[in-house]
């Protein structure tokens, strides 16, 4: 009987041992503790914290940020953060996140507040409900050739054959929701110098939540800040030497990275992947890709493909991918992707796209 008394009471604290160790949590760690939105933002806040604070992304692998709405987890974690850090610009619902009982005592942080951001694309047609993205230059010419466009429309039947498959396939994956992006457009990051200046908002905001770190967080901040400059150094070289600089995309995301660089961009759909083109827009792109001796036709790894392949088939031009950089698949981020790395795949293929 002692014998089993004993080795009861010594699995009961081998239990309590164990529990112990499994309800160890972040708030026990000693370490800030960091929740973000999307890859973007969680990138530089990597950068910025080091080893020193703890931080986590809610927007999964694989999935489109415009289609994003958190979970009560993804609610859960926002409350239980001491810093919580989003892209804003209109990029996430934070209507659904930013309440006083979901943040809780979290320190809250829009990091593209008070940066010079760009208005979102042009909105051609109000009766598209979608938004573009086209210079001056574009412009002028779509008023010369409003009188004929509806010529060229014969021309694209299996353009518009793909493209109401695509609406069907996009109807089946809806969440029930569009995201509307107001008066500017979000896609900040994909300028490196912009990312810079979203270093030092999260350098102030670490340093602010956990003084003690101060040093270290500035010190990760200049260094990532090193890393950005070189990065927009070589891009700048190697994209001011493009022979051609309109591009087209699937949608348009690129305008900080075409004011950066001296690229025009004209997209199949608007800065909301989840906009759908019309037949008039289809018919603007094909012209546009005429005028300008395209080459290449820019595609994404989150979006359906089917557009851009169908629109390439019909001008004779081949597809790439142009990365928006708002989110990873499950495999880039198994293979260790950051964003330096996918901007320099970026200038690749823009580099090989325009020759």
């Amino acid at each position: 009987m002692k014998r089993i008394v004993w080795v009861l009471a010594t699995l009961v604290a081998l239990l309590a041992v164990l529990a112990g160790c499994g309800s160890t949590s972040k708030e026990e760690s000693g370490k800030l503790r960091v929740v973000t939105t999307v890859f973007p933002v969680y990138e530089v806040a990597r950068a910025v914290a080091g080893t020193t604070a703890e931080v986590s992304m809610l927007v999964p692998p694989g999935m489109e940020p415009h289609d994003w709405e958190p979970s009560a987890g993804d609610l859960k974690a926002i409350g239980n953060a001491q810093v919580f850090v989003y892209s804003g610009a209109g990029l996430e619902p934070t209507a659904m996140f930013l309440k006083d009982d979901i943040v809780g005592k979290a320190k809250v942080v829009e990091l593209t507040k008070g940066l010079d951001l760009l208005p979102p694309p042009h909105e051609e047609d109000a009766d598209e409900h979608e938004h573009g993205h086209e210079h001056d230059a574009m412009h002028e010419h779509e008023h010369e050739h409003d009188a004929d466009k509806h010529e060229h429309e014969h021309e694209h039947d299996a353009v518009h054959e793909h493209e109401h498959e695509h609406e069907h396939d996009a109807d089946e994956h809806e969440h029930g929701h569009h995201h509307h992006h107001g008066e500017f457009d979000p896609h900040v990051w994909l300028d490196p110098q912009r990312m810079m200046q979203e270093t030092d908002i999260l350098v102030a905001a670490f340093s602010e939540a956990d003084p003690a770190h101060a040093d270290e967080y500035r010190r990760n901040g200049e260094a990532y800040k090193a890393k950005l400059q070189a990065l927009d150094a070589e891009m700048e070289e190697a994209l001011s030497n493009l022979p051609r600089k309109e591009i087209v995309v699937a949608h348009e995301a690129f305008g900080y990275l075409a004011d950066r660089y001296g690229l025009t961009q004209l997209g199949i759909m608007g800065v909301a992947a989840d906009a759908e083109p019309t037949p008039e827009r289809m018919a603007r792109l094909v012209e546009f890709i005429r005028e300008h001796d395209v080459r290449t036709i820019y595609s994404e790894e989150l979006i359906n493909p089917k557009l851009a392949e169908a629109l390439a088939k019909e001008t004779g031009t081949q597809v790439r991918v142009l990365n928006p950089i708002e989110g990873l698949t499950k495999e880039q981020q198994e293979a260790g992707y950051d964003y330096i790395r996918l901007q320099r795949e970026n200038m690749a293929a823009l580099i090989e796209g325009q020759q």
